[in-house]
C-alpha cells in the first residue's frame, strides 16, 4: 500500500481530491472489512438504502459514516474508527483527510 500512496501523492497530487476520495474510501473498506463481513455489508447496505450512496461518497459526507458506524454492535465504532485513522495517518494533514477524520470522531 505504502507504494500505491507514493504514486497517488507524487509530484505535487497531494491536492488532487481524487487521489483524497480514493484513499479515504480505501481506508473505509479495509477497516470495515477488517474488522468483520457483516460490519462492511451493514455499513455499505445503510449507506444505500439510507442516503442513496456508496462508501466513496462518505469523503464528502463523513457525518453519514458516522452515523451508521454507531449503530454497530458493541465497540465495532471504535475500532473501525481507530483503524481508519491509522490507515489515513500519514495523510492526516492534508485538507480534506483532516477534514474527514474530523467530523468522523464526532
Amino acid at each position: 500500500m505504502q507504494s500505491q500512496k507514493n504514486i497517488l501523492f507524487s509530484q505535487g497530487n497531494c491536492d488532487n481530491d481524487a487521489a483524497k476520495l480514493a484513499l479515504v474510501s480505501v481506508s473505509i473498506e479495509s477497516s470495515l472489512l477488517g474488522h468483520d463481513i457483516q460490519s462492511y455489508e451493514k455499513v455499505t447496505k445503510m449507506l444505500e438504502t439510507k442516503y442513496g450512496c456508496l462508501v466513496y461518497d462518505c469523503y464528502d459526507h463523513p457525518d453519514y459514516l458516522n452515523e451508521i458506524l454507531k449503530t454497530l454492535p458493541n465497540d465495532s465504532y471504535y475500532h473501525i474508527v481507530e483503524s481508519i485513522k491509522k490507515g489515513l495517518g500519514e495523510f492526516a494533514y492534508l485538507d480534506g483527510i483532516s477534514e474527514f477524520l474530523g467530523e468522523l470522531r464526532k
